[in-house]
């Protein structure tokens, strides 16, 4: 069994209840809504049949997500099994691929186990190359994916999330690396895939080039919420004890936590540890010969709530 796993802190029962408060929903009642999914889910026929193995805590996510909306969490559900088979981020899911493996070491990425006094999670990643031809994004991309696959099946509560992206290593001819689309792609993701909730985005230790990229290429397709919500600085660890009690962060941002390179080789033991996992379950994709035609063509097409086709929209803010 991963450390990682022993690490994990979950939400006192007074922070649960206020959280539940937040988002006007009630324990009871998505306890039963999950029951309801699940049922659901079995008539979904053009779904792949890791539907039906899902753990509990994955439902209440995607619930929780959704504010208790029914009719949202099954479109959200529907296009997070749907896209797999749209986006090159899902393309070999093979954890222990050689250059996806090299691609962990040159950029961490991390949800760090620990909980704020309010419950919320943190994420943290950080360019650790400063040599432009060892950024992979591609693989940065599936790194990204696969630690919020495996975060969502580890708890049970939908807490918003402190998102800090860390910039110190990274130069100007690392903006010539990015690929717009992919980009776009992967914002489509953590934004309308994903059942995402965030309180912050901070991206620190950012320079100019960097900054230029940040608003002509991730800004236009950020939410007005989420964009004031963004928080780009050239500071360092600095900036995050302003918002984040300095005792939860990695030990080389100032914390009393393991250091963020102890987090990133938890996370990789534990990510190597689900290979069949990802191989099998988490590579099926739809079999749209089975959907149900409710008015031609896709989900991903016609369902304005995720803007796959335009701008994106509907992330959850609280």
């Amino acid at each position: 069994m991963s450390q990682l796993l022993d690490l994990v802190q979950y939400q006192p029962d007074d922070v649960r209840e206020s959280m539940f408060l937040e988002i006007g929903y009630r324990p009871k009642q998505l306890e039963l809504d999950v029951l309801h999914l699940k049922e659901w889910l079995k008539t979904q026929e053009h779904l792949p049949p890791s539907k039906l193995k899902e753990n509990d805590f994955f439902l209440k996510i995607f619930l929780m997500g959704c504010k208790g909306s029914m009719a949202t969490a099954k479109r959200k559900l529907d296009c997070y099994y749907s896209y797999r088979g749209r986006s090159e981020i899902y393309r070999n899911r093979d954890v222990l691929n050689v250059d996806y493996r090299n691609s962990c070491d040159k950029t961490y990425a991390v949800i760090l186990p620990q909980i704020t006094a309010t419950g919320d999670y943190i994420i943290i990643s950080k360019l650790m190359s400063s040599v432009p031809n060892e950024y992979d994004q591609l693989n940065n991309a599936k790194r990204i994916v696969n630690l919020l696959e495996m975060g969502m099946r580890l708890r049970d509560l939908n807490a918003p999330a402190y998102v800090i992206t860390d910039w110190q290593n990274f130069t100007a001819a690392h903006s010539l690396t990015f690929s717009p689309g992919l980009t776009k792609d992967t914002l489509i993701l953590l934004q309308d895939i994903f059942p995402s909730r965030i309180k912050m985005i901070i991206m620190m230790n950012v320079h100019p080039a960097l900054e230029m990229m940040v608003n002509t290429l991730i800004k236009p397709f950020l939410t007005k919420k989420v964009r004031e919500r963004t928080v780009v600085t050239s500071e360092g660890s600095e900036v995050l004890q302003k918002y984040i009690d300095k005792s939860i962060l990695p030990k080389d941002y100032g914390g009393d936590g393991k250091t963020l390179k102890e987090y990133n080789d938890l996370w990789n033991e534990y990510e190597k540890s689900l290979k069949d996992w990802f191989l099998n379950e988490l590579s099926e994709e739809t079999d749209e010969s089975k959907r149900i035609d409710v008015g031609g063509g896709h989900i991903l097409d016609h369902d304005s709530y995720f803007g796959v086709q335009g701008t994106l929209k509907k992330l959850a803010i609280d």
